[in-house]
């Protein structure tokens, strides 16, 4: 019915992201895990993405990288809701991590993260939109070759 005419809708959000602040990466004795933590300045338009049949949005940045362990690891490091078209414009700076970026096989060392922003449409009738993480929404960082610790949180 009704609900079809929302998928032909155009959007075109735009994406930026960086790193700010690296803060730490460190061996943490307690679980026998390495930790990585930082903050990232986020400029992400997503207000073309909202129509009369969106909901909300759930955004979320994850970390994606190889390890000798594993070809592929994933992991979401920050989320939020998006409820209404007047906050879908995400404007922030010196943006702390949700979630810990944590190695249990010790692998973090010097390595390469791509952090992708990605988000699912909820519509108010219909079927969830799974959409986002696109290859332009893409941000590559390494992490550092030794243990630091440059703050404290």
């Amino acid at each position: 019915g009704c609900s079809t005419t929302s998928f032909f809708f155009e959007s075109n959000p735009t994406i930026s992201m960086s790193l700010n602040k690296f803060e730490e990466l460190s061996y943490v004795k307690s679980y026998n895990a390495e930790n990585a933590l930082f903050s990232l300045d986020i400029d992400a338009d997503l207000t073309t993405l909202f129509n009369w049949n969106v909901k909300q949005l759930f955004v979320w940045i994850s970390a994606e990288y190889k390890t000798r362990s594993y070809e592929k690891n994933q992991v979401i490091l920050w989320d939020t809701i998006i409820e209404d078209v007047s906050e879908a414009h995400l404007l922030l700076k010196d943006e702390k991590l949700k979630y810990e970026l944590t190695s249990f096989e010790k692998e973090l060392r010097n390595r390469k993260i791509n952090l992708t922003l990605s988000w699912d449409i909820m519509p108010v009738v219909g079927v969830l939109k799974m959409q986002g993480g696109q290859v332009s929404n893409v941000h590559q960082i390494t992490l550092p070759k030794k243990y630091v610790k440059l703050t404290a949180r």
